[in-house]
């Protein structure tokens, strides 16, 4: 029916009557695919019978009717010349062989992905190595085992070939424990200039409304940003005439949008500390390990020479932070420890993070905390008219619950995320369900959000 219809078919189609014809069938295609006109990497074989195939039924997955023989992959001996290091938009360095090019599969190939430092490890692959490779389902080249090395050959280091600089930007790079991964921790790395502008702008971060991916993608693609802090230089008729779309079919963003992204981009320069050290993407750097560095430095010109994060580098004893004469006094919270000090002093000290304090300047911004307490017990919160007490949010506010969180620690209180004993209210919006339970249970105070407004203004 489908031919006579004139709907296309992949072919050949081929009959069997049994099993050695059905055999017979898929060495065929096997030899025949490569000059096919489309791709595969099997063959399917269905039985035709509609009463042999209501016998057979289905499992939970498939049809019993019908299967895919996978040809084995074709394979080719080649010599690894070289590796390259490139750098993905999430600022993952990622090993790629480049290899003396060989015909396989129908295609030239001359380059194949290594994946990471570890599978350079588990196959010992070495420059100037013999290497057998194949495609991959047919489609990505990779190498499967080395046949011989090269005489005098010396195992791969990633770390070493690249002097443990990002190749991209001269950022420093880093390997978060339990992961293989190498990635560059410099959110001005042009290799991830999308990602990151799309992170910088997020409503967590600095709430550049109007700013998504798209536009980010765009703003790269035709050269106007390759770093976030370059959208600071972005004037309102460059963005208005940023073209979306493509060359045939091309989509403005016009006066309006470029208006608003102007003015979120003014707005942005007097936000807090805390979301500009989220913003700018660092690893290890969460919400609140930024509210916590925040709270322990006055402004972002501070944190490269922080006495504080240079301590808890220092001693490296697991309860430093409450033995430590100097750090006891700041009672920092786990959020912050070794990792996060070394991954934000190695960064602001490395020749991109001194680039980018450079930049920070020459736009005049210099990010203030507005949670800034770094020894608690010096400073009278008494006043305060939520000072001690803690609180639980849940359901729908009017408001965005994390502004509501941030307002309910600027007035001196605490935000935790389960009901407890220890808690003294519950901020219940539309829909609370476990946690108003839970409060009701335990005979915790139970608010609305007029209720709350009340509290805060300590009457």
């Amino acid at each position: 029916m489908l031919a006579r219809l004139g709907i296309p078919q992949n072919q050949p189609i081929l009959n069997a009557n049994n099993l050695d014809e059905v055999l017979a069938a898929v060495a065929r295609i096997n030899r025949e695919r490569h000059a096919l006109d489309y791709g595969t990497d099997g063959a399917v074989i269905k039985i035709l019978d509609r009463a042999e195939r209501e016998q057979l039924g289905f499992t939970s997955r498939a049809p019993r009717w019908a299967a895919a023989y996978k040809f084995l992959p074709e394979q080719k001996e080649t010599t690894l010349n070289n590796i390259l290091i490139q750098v993905g938009r999430t600022g993952v360095l990622t090993p790629v062989a480049e290899l003396t090019p060989v015909l396989i599969s129908g295609s030239t190939v001359s380059r194949a992905t290594l994946h990471n430092q570890d599978e350079i490890d588990r196959k010992d692959i070495r420059l100037g190595a013999s290497v057998l490779i194949e495609k991959a389902g047919e489609i990505i080249p990779a190498i499967v085992k080395v046949i011989r090395h090269a005489d005098g050959a010396a195992p791969y280091s990633l770390y070493d070939s690249v002097h443990g600089k990002c190749p991209s930007c001269g950022g420093p790079i880093s390997q978060e424990e339990g992961f293989v991964a190498w990635r560059c921790t410099n959110f001005a790395c042009p290799a991830q200039a999308v990602t990151s502008i799309k992170h910088f702008a997020a409503r967590k971060a600095l709430d550049l409304d109007g700013l998504g991916e798209i536009v980010a993608e765009a703003l790269v693609r035709h050269g106007h940003c390759t770093t976030p802090l370059d959208l600071f230089s972005l004037t309102e008729e460059t963005l208005a005439n940023l073209n979306l779309g493509t060359e045939e079919s091309p989509r403005r963003f016009g006066e309006k949008n470029a208006a608003k992204v102007i003015a979120a981009l003014e707005a942005a320069k007097s936000k807090p500390l805390h979301r500009w050290l989220y913003a700018m993407g660092i690893r290890q750097l969460g919400e609140s390990a930024a509210k916590e560095l925040s709270r322990i430095h006055r402004t972002l010109s501070e944190i490269p020479d922080s006495p504080v994060l240079a301590e808890i580098l220092r001693d490296t004893r697991p309860t430093a932070k409450k033995q430590n004469e100097f750090l006891a006094k700041y009672s920092i919270t786990g959020d912050v420890g070794p990792a996060v000090a070394e991954t934000i002093v190695t960064f602001f000290n490395s020749e991109a993070g001194r680039h980018t304090l450079a930049r920070f300047a020459e736009l005049g911004i210099d990010p203030v905390s507005d949670n800034y307490l770094p020894i608690a017990a010096e400073a009278d919160l008494s006043a305060l008219p939520l000072a001690g007490k803690t609180f639980v949010i849940t359901g729908t506010l009017s408001m965005d619950r994390d502004a509501m969180k941030e307002l309910i620690e600027a007035k001196g209180g605490k935000v935790s995320g389960s009901v407890s004993a220890k808690t003294s209210y519950v901020l219940a919006g539309e829909g609370g369900g476990s946690k108003r339970d839970k409060a009701e249970k335990l005979g915790v105070a139970i608010l609305d959000e007029a209720a709350m407004l009340t509290l805060m203004q300590g009457e």
